[in-house]
């Protein structure tokens, strides 16, 4: 039995046209003019909720929950975005190769996201992707990319002769190193960054290929 976990943003929905402004957008409308880094690596957890609470901090605000006021707004805009007609396409190949692994037995599918769970269960549905059988961890789980990848593995269940994380920013290969896990990365900002690769899951073969070395 092989662990497939994903990353969501860049990995199996092209969400950059959007993403990333509305959690900027939300985050302004609840703290105001905040200095926010144009670098998503210069924060330590690259995730909805530690990327937030990071921001705090270098703003001297106090945690008075506005993290889940954020968390609020921004699925209110993501939502609306979705509803009047915005784009959240899956990356080729994307859905198909969730749908096999689910029908094909020797597979357990799982997504790991630095987002936020409401948010990615919307994009994953807005995109057709089929939920069933899958279990989703998220931001929501920890602010550390690391630990909601563990806790999306023990949702999973145990005994299992490999774990892959396929993911698309060098952050997904940091924390899969570091409980080492296999890695496939996708996309254009991890070609020729790590050893095994795809731009997308067009080639279904060639990606099983990869889940098996």
């Amino acid at each position: 039995m092989i662990a497939t976990i994903f990353d969501i943003d860049g990995t199996l929905v092209d969400s950059f046209g959007f993403d990333d402004a509305y959690y900027i957008s939300a985050i302004r409308e609840v703290l105001g003019e905040v200095h926010i880094h144009d670098n998503w690596s210069k924060y330590v957890n690259v995730t909805d909720t530690g990327s937030l609470r990071q921001i705090m901090e270098e703003n001297n605000i106090q945690e008075k929950g506005q993290i889940n006021e954020v968390r609020t707004k921004f699925g209110e805009l993501i939502r609306g975005y979705l509803q009047n007609g915005g784009k959240c396409c899956p990356i080729e190949g994307a859905t198909h190769l969730i749908n096999k692994l689910l029908a094909a037995g020797g597979y357990k599918v799982g997504f790991a996201t630095g987002g936020w769970r409401h948010t990615a269960t919307m994009k994953l549905q807005h995109a057709g992707f089929n939920l069933k059988n899958t279990v989703l961890t998220s931001s929501d789980d920890s602010d550390k990319r690391v630990e909601i990848m563990e806790k999306c593995l023990f949702a999973l269940g145990n005994n299992f002769q490999r774990v892959v994380y396929i993911g698309d920013a060098q952050w997904d290969i940091e924390a899969t190193e570091k409980i080492g896990w296999h890695f496939i990365g996708v996309g254009s900002r991890l070609k020729g960054k790590c050893e095994f690769w795809v731009e997308d899951f067009s080639n279904y073969n060639t990606f099983m290929k990869m889940l098996h070395v």
